[in-house]
């Protein structure tokens, strides 16, 4: 396999992202093109990722291939890359090393060892929603950062015309509301059923850390259960899902 990413920017984002939640993962590369779907070591939370091959300037993937990786050994190649700089990814002949090229004014290159990480494939999760808003992703980051002052945990409440952020503790309490067609960060709230459901806040924070201010983050909810919070990092698409907290 052999794949060029056009400005390392958008791929070194992508790759922190995930790495905010997982260690490890098998990337897929196949006609959709570059893949993740992977749980955080206790299996609260779980990150789909999706880097279309149309993404790619070149994409050149004749079967299917799985790659084991160390986030951190990805993060480590390409944390000193240049915006401008391409991405080069392909495979030793063997299969066993994972090479990482970043080329600009110069060529650097980085060989990764590929784990064999066992597992069975994760399924996409069967939920149902009742719920769902979309927010620009400034306001999210600021609200999380505001909440995470009074408590480790924080509640959604999504009704027919608000969306509510909640946290409580013993230094107080800290409520954002969104109003439908009042407030303009609220980009779109769809409820066909009230629901109301709390979640772990350092996953929360870590989830939305990579995302763009003026970027748009939708999360689906449904009364006490799993949290189901979207984006785009350019071309990259992020699906979160996260455990409920429960009382």
């Amino acid at each position: 396999m052999k794949a060029v990413f056009d400005g390392a920017d958008v791929f070194k984002k992508s790759i922190k992202a995930i790495g905010k939640i997982v260690d490890e993962g098998v990337f897929v590369f196949d006609d959709e093109g570059m893949k993740l779907r992977s749980t955080d070591p206790s299996k609260i939370a779980m990150v789909d990722f999706l880097l279309p091959k149309q993404a790619f300037r070149e994409y050149e993937v004749t079967e299917t291939v799985k790659v084991g990786l160390n986030i951190d050994d990805i993060l480590n190649a390409l944390k000193r890359a240049k915006s401008t700089e391409e991405v080069h990814l392909s495979l030793s002949e063997d299969g066993s090393r994972f090479i990482v090229e970043l080329i600009g004014k110069a060529r650097r290159r980085f060989v990764l060892p590929v784990l064999d990480i066992a597992g069975a494939e994760l399924p996409t999760p069967k939920l149902t929603f009742t719920a769902s808003a979309k927010v620009m992703a400034e306001v999210i980051q600021n609200a999380f950062k505001d909440a995470d002052a009074f408590a480790s945990h924080v509640t959604l409440d999504m009704t027919s015309d608000a969306f509510t952020i909640k946290a409580s503790g013993t230094k107080g309490e800290y409520v954002l509301e969104l109003k439908k067609d009042v407030h303009d960060a609220l980009l779109d709230l769809t409820v066909s059923e009230p629901a109301r459901a709390s979640y772990p806040l350092d996953y929360l924070q870590d989830m939305v850390g990579e995302v763009s201010k003026t970027a748009a983050v939708t999360l689906s909810i449904k009364t006490d259960a799993p949290l189901k919070l979207g984006y785009s990092i350019g071309d990259a698409s992020f699906v979160y899902y996260l455990a409920p907290r429960i009382e």
